[in-house]
């Protein structure tokens, strides 16, 4: 909650506790952790990007949130998308 409301800025979370990639970068776009556009994501390399440097046409300066699931912690409540687990309790 110190993480959500501002209180700390942490320089690495990494969620070796998800099931899968796919996963990971769900809970991570649903916690504001997510900077990377979907037009340079998965498998692109530097040189299938035209135009721009790469980091200024895939990096976001603001994250890139989305709402997955709503028993999975966010910044924002996602209490309008379905759940994960069984309980389907919201997290908000």
């Amino acid at each position: 909650k110190k993480l959500i409301s501002g209180k700390t800025e942490p320089y690495i979370f990494h969620m070796c506790w998800t099931l899968n990639k796919d996963d990971k970068l769900k809970y991570m776009s649903q916690m504001g952790f997510w900077y990377v556009h979907d037009s340079c994501f998965p498998n692109k390399k530097a040189s299938e990007i035209s135009g721009d440097s790469m980091i200024g046409h895939c990096c976001s300066a603001e994250p890139l949130f989305e709402c997955h699931y709503k028993d999975k912690a966010s910044i924002k409540s996602c209490s309008s998308s379905p759940a994960k687990d069984g309980r389907g309790i919201s997290w908000w």
